[in-house]
């Protein structure tokens, strides 16, 4: 079974997990990690708004296309 929280340190640099769902004597394994901000460096964009005017239309004029013969 996995069971996430998420948890704040206290002053004294603590951690305090109350009510969790085993039962007295399960042995479980204990990883901590910082949470990450909503505006993660991972993805600059995520969140924003991506608008595509025309998005069927060619990227180039057929002028800039040359045909090697």
């Amino acid at each position: 079974m996995e069971y996430r929280v998420k948890a704040e340190i206290t002053e004294n640099r603590q951690l305090n997990l109350n009510d969790l769902p085993f039962k007295k004597g399960v042995k479980v394994e204990v990883t901590v990690s910082e949470v990450r901000s909503e505006a993660s460096h991972d993805y600059p964009l995520r969140g924003s708004l991506i608008k595509y005017d025309l998005p069927f239309d060619a990227a180039t004029s057929n002028e800039d296309w040359e045909v090697a013969l």
